[in-house]
């Protein structure tokens, strides 16, 4: 089990291999729950805003001008 120093800043670097397991990259967001005398390490969850900000595919290209003309036919 691999252990940390809490520096004078009261500042911890996560071990790799736990950022690894938990897909953590620099400016995630991380939850930290104290447990009576041990404390759990939880990635935040992503908003689902975030998520589609992120999202670049070409699914649905297109699509916008599309909608358009089956509304215009509704007309």
């Amino acid at each position: 089990m691999p252990t940390v120093t809490l520096s004078a800043k009261s500042q911890l670097v996560l071990p790799s291999e736990v950022r690894k397991a938990l897909g953590i990259h620099p400016g995630d967001r991380l939850i930290i729950e104290a447990h009576g005398d041990y404390a759990v390490v939880r990635k935040a969850p992503v908003s689902a805003l975030e998520a589609l900000e992120r999202y670049t595919s070409d699914v649905w290209a297109g699509y916008a001008e599309e909608l358009e003309r089956g509304r215009d036919e509704w007309d």
